[in-house]
């Protein structure tokens, strides 16, 4: 490696510039020489985004960290009678004419997840009293925040994070208005991630959905989704998205169970894992809980419950 003086270089010194092998460039080639990633990504097809899986309700070795709405829901990516393009990437076989998909959201790399368990006492401060007295109250899980990065380097990941943010956009809203499904409360979706026993299939609701568009990386043009499936003319600048290279969703996501459910809770059941739902069970919310008097030796007739 050259040793370079202390002194101010010149804008066309070479000496800085020393290649290995003794090649010299100077700064105005060097600068001539760089490519611009915003080009070189462009419509790129050479990496595409999670991996397009044909996901069963048996599929349970993949441990990747999913957000997905209830078996059987006929709405959003699940919309048999609705072709909904946008959302096209999150549906399962057989959903809007599509043979892969993901089945909900995943999270293409490890997100950082938090999953606090609460037990609240309240104090009793007895008169002439050098102790105060505790009561139990209630246990809670507390909302799971989830924070994620994606990265978009080709058309296909572009769509993919767009998909995920109206999916996402769309859990923190009610049915209201036109439409059959008028009046209800946004879906339940299910958590799943890990394995068998660390979110087992849990029932939640989403409370807050954040993304962040970083200001210091690139943003790549992704075309319609429409257009790619040779639905209408691309435009350049009219018919598309700006989407930045590198960035962050966060999510926070409620464990809710109903009434029903927490009749059938047994802590001796769930201190032996007895209480969680098996892997593609998601069950309808009314039918959690444990039918069976024994889960542990009889999984098979219990109804789980995905309990955390």
């Amino acid at each position: 490696m050259p040793v370079l003086s202390s002194g101010f270089l010149s804008p066309l010194s070479t000496s800085a510039l020393a290649q290995p092998g003794g090649a010299f460039v100077s700064s105005t080639e060097a600068s001539a020489g760089r490519v611009n990633p915003a080009t070189m990504f462009k419509y790129g097809q050479n990496t595409v985004g999670p991996s397009k899986v044909t996901y069963t309700n048996a599929d349970y070795t993949d441990w990747r960290v999913r957000i997905s709405l209830a078996p059987g829901a006929n709405y959003f990516s699940n919309d048999a009678n609705d072709v909904n393009v946008l959302l096209s990437p999150l549906s399962g076989p057989g959903n809007n004419n599509n043979n892969y998909g993901t089945y909900g959201v995943i999270f293409p790399y490890t997100p950082t997840m938090q999953i606090m368990h609460t037990a609240t006492y309240q104090p009793q401060r007895l008169l002439h009293s050098n102790y105060t007295q505790y009561f139990y109250e209630n246990s809670e899980v507390q909302a799971i925040n989830i924070t994620g990065d994606f990265t978009v380097q080709s058309i296909d990941e572009g769509q993919y994070l767009l998909a995920a943010i109206y999916f996402f956009r769309s859990l923190t809203k009610m049915f209201f208005g036109t439409g059959q499904l008028s009046g209800n409360p946004p879906p339940l979706v299910y958590l799943n991630g890990y394995g068998q026993y660390y979110l087992p299939n849990v029932p939640c609701v989403v409370t807050s959905f954040s993304h962040t568009m970083p200001a210091e990386v690139d943003y790549l043009e992704i075309p319609d989704p429409l257009t790619t499936q040779g639905i209408g003319t691309f435009t350049p600048g009219q018919n598309s998205t700006r989407l930045p290279t590198t960035s962050q969703i966060n999510l926070s996501v409620q464990p809710v169970y109903s009434r029903l459910a927490q009749t059938h809770f047994s802590l001796t059941d769930f201190a032996r894992v007895a209480l969680i739902n098996k892997a593609g069970a998601a069950l309808p919310a009314s039918s959690y809980g444990a039918a069976s008097n024994n889960p542990a030796t009889s999984p098979a007739q219990s109804g789980n419950g995905g309990f955390l």
